[in-house]
């Protein structure tokens, strides 16, 4: 089920999530999520495992390493609460 903008802002906020948005005319930010993009359409095409979006970003987050994080997984840097 796809979310309407109304609720995708109450489930971001109920996430905890800060929305980020970019200056305008800055392609430095831009680039992060330019380059979130291209990864998402080369590991949905290549590995075309996933079921959905959800399936994706957790295995992203959880289970794939990162070059930028030093190889480690975004997950690590979450605090424990």
């Amino acid at each position: 089920m796809a979310l309407n903008l109304v609720q995708a802002k109450m489930w971001t906020i109920s996430m905890r999530i800060k929305h980020k948005y970019t200056k305008p005319y800055r392609p430095q930010t831009n680039g992060k999520i330019e380059r979130f993009w291209k990864t998402l359409k080369e590991d949905m095409l290549e590995d075309a495992c996933y079921e959905d979006i959800l399936e994706y970003l957790i295995y992203y987050n959880e289970h794939r390493p990162h070059q930028g994080l030093y190889n480690k997984l975004p997950i690590e840097f979450i605090p424990k609460s």
